[in-house]
């Protein structure tokens, strides 16, 4: 199976620093000392990763503000929030708005 560039972007004020984490080595494994810090993008007001992931295969994630569970996202009422999750393809640009973060 190939890997293939997947761009996430994620729009936050409720940080300064934007880690995911997920299902896949790319990602950390869910593992938060593995996770893969986004790079901010002043231009665009966004926090931006690229990345090669297993064309095809389902992998789940989560948004972080540190590398630790403790900062893990919620949602506007600090509710849990679900997994995302996406099939790697060719052109696929994720877009995630993350209100909240877990002790942030």
């Amino acid at each position: 199976m190939a890997n293939i560039k997947v761009e996430i972007n994620v729009a936050t004020v409720a940080s300064k620093e934007v880690y995911i984490l997920g299902s896949c080595p790319a990602l950390g494994n869910w593992n938060p000392e593995q996770a893969v810090k986004l790079e901010y993008l002043a231009d665009q007001n966004i926090f931006h990763v690229a990345k090669l992931l297993p064309e095809g295969q389902l992998i789940e994630f989560k948004v972080l503000a540190d590398k630790t569970w403790d900062s893990v996202e919620k949602g506007w009422y600090e509710e849990e929030v679900e997994n995302h999750i996406l099939t790697p393809h060719k052109g696929l640009v994720v877009s995630l708005e993350i209100p909240r973060f877990q002790n942030k």
